[in-house]
């Protein structure tokens, strides 16, 4: 089976941010598929499962995430496929990879080091605006830092929920299509 792992802070204030992308997109799948997520503390995260996937989220901070992607792994051995925001790809857009670096995403770079390895699939969910009165949030000095620990904007909302249909239909996927086939279908735009 493969561990679907969905990156993002823990704490409800936190729920709604661009940041928490990843958790977000595997709390509306649990739902539904009628899953329910469980604390499993040794994990460090919140679990569930069905027939053909395990789902996580971690429970420590973003760039801690390596710890319980870890943990889980040393446990089940399996495939790992992590979800997590890109501001580099517009709003609405996703991309599929695998053995690629972190791109600067702190989250994804615990995960590296913790498994030792880049050898794993992302599914990278663009969190980038797509709306002019955005595109100054991400611009120096601030950077897109504090522009990801926001909550998506109201207008955002078509974007947004096309960007999570796609990632939804790539988790339906992965349940029987190999990580290559994924990749040529929804990197294919």
């Amino acid at each position: 089976m493969k561990i679907i792992v969905g990156l993002g802070n823990p704490g409800s204030s936190y729920s709604k941010h661009r940041h928490n992308i990843g958790v977000q997109i595997l709390n509306i799948f649990a739902e539904n598929q009628g899953l329910h997520f469980v604390e499993k503390s040794i994990f460090q995260a919140e679990m569930c499962q069905n027939d053909n996937l395990y789902l996580a989220k971690p429970t420590t901070w973003m760039n801690d995430s390596g710890v319980a992607v870890k943990a889980i792994m040393n446990q089940f051995g399996d495939e790992v496929v992590v979800i997590y925001d890109d501001v580099q790809i517009p709003l609405g857009e996703i991309k599929c990879s695998f053995g690629r670096g972190s791109g600067g995403h702190n989250g994804v770079q615990s995960v590296i080091d913790h498994l030792g390895t880049k050898d794993f699939f992302r599914v990278r969910v663009g969190v980038r605006p797509v709306h002019e009165e955005l595109l100054p949030k991400i611009a120096p000095p601030d950077g897109f830092q504090k522009f990801l620990l926001t909550d998506f904007a109201p207008f955002e909302k078509e974007k947004l929920e096309e960007g999570i249909k796609k990632v939804l239909a790539v988790i339906e996927d992965l349940q029987t299509k190999s990580f290559e086939e994924i990749m040529t279908k929804y990197n294919a735009n």
